[in-house]
């Protein structure tokens, strides 16, 4: 099996995992904010994260010097699990839940923007369809999980433009970890990024909401949020970097989409919701998105190839 066919099972495997957080999240708000569950999230993945690295040094690439790329680390952090996570919450809270979930759909756009100019990937009519199936299958889904709400107010307004600028910032952050596992580990990668990001979420949520909450969890929110910070987040964006190192920065937002998908099962089974056949459709167009995303790099890896070879045996 080819190291990018792990890299899309990786990535599957990720956007499974992140479709737990939504249906986690609903369970845990009754007892903890949103800025706090995303503070306790980063923060129990961090000494996870040193586990992993002990356990599997010696199967990891040497990383160069952490101090030499601090940059790019710190802006990982800031622009993934601070930046993105505390203005998604805040534009949720100022907006409708409809509006939220579906501007978070722009993030693959603004991947696609992004990664031409820094990353020099280029934007193919096939990426450019994906895109666009795939898009339209995540919206077609949270469109039917989310009520109408026809009433229009300017904090509306401002609200959905802060979401709109959270989906900037995540598709930034795949821009940035490209660049970054270019040189580092992605298990080093992913909890030096992390840990950049913990000091701000916690003093974000110290000034923004009521940590005293903490004192209240019960056992079952503690557990679930042990999830989330294990799995969905040491775990889940360790794959994601990896991936990364294999597939288009790009095409992973593409992919993303899937969340919505799982999401949709996962409610259905776990919550006992119903899903419509609009959100089954859109489930169909999202994952023949991806697909056409995937066949188009593995085509384009063998005309690259062909290419080559032509060149080489040209007098």
């Amino acid at each position: 099996m080819s190291k990018t066919t792990l890299a899309w099972l990786a990535i599957v495997l990720t956007t499974m995992f992140w479709a737990t957080s939504l249906i986690f999240a609903k369970i845990v708000f009754d007892e903890v904010t949103p800025i706090i569950f995303v503070a306790l999230r980063y923060t129990l993945a961090c000494p996870f994260l040193i586990v992993f690295m002990a356990l599997l040094r010696n199967r990891e690439r040497q990383s160069v010097s952490i101090r030499a790329h601090w940059r790019v680390i710190l802006a990982t952090g800031l622009t993934g699990p601070f930046l993105n996570q505390i203005l998604q919450y805040i534009g949720l809270d100022l907006t409708t839940a409809g509006d939220a979930i579906l501007l978070l759909n722009l993030s693959p756009v603004f991947a696609v923007i992004l990664a031409a100019p820094i990353l020099d990937e280029a934007i193919t009519t096939e990426k450019v369809s994906g895109l666009i199936l795939a898009t339209l299958g995540a919206t077609l889904i949270v469109m039917n999980t989310t009520p109408d709400d026809p009433s229009f107010t300017p904090l509306r307004l401002l609200g959905n433009a802060v979401v709109i600028v959270s989906t900037f910032f995540f598709a930034l952050n795949g821009i940035i970890g490209k660049i970054g596992v270019g040189s580092i580990d992605s298990l080093s990668f992913t909890f030096y990024s992390t840990l950049s990001a913990v000091p701000f979420l916690w003093i974000t949520a110290a000034i923004l909401e009521d940590v005293t909450v903490l004192l209240h969890m019960s056992l079952i929110a503690w557990l679930l949020i042990l999830w989330v910070g294990v799995v969905n987040t040491a775990i889940g964006f360790a794959l994601y970097y990896e991936s990364l190192n294999h597939i288009e920065a790009s095409k992973v937002q593409i992919a993303l989409n899937l969340i919505a998908v799982w999401g949709v099962m996962m409610s259905v089974f776990v919550l006992g919701e119903s899903a419509t056949l609009l959100q089954l459709l859109g489930g169909a167009l999202t994952v023949v998105g991806v697909v056409l995303a995937q066949r188009v790099r593995e085509e384009s890896k063998k005309a690259v190839v062909t290419h080559s070879t032509d060149s080489t045996e040209a007098p």
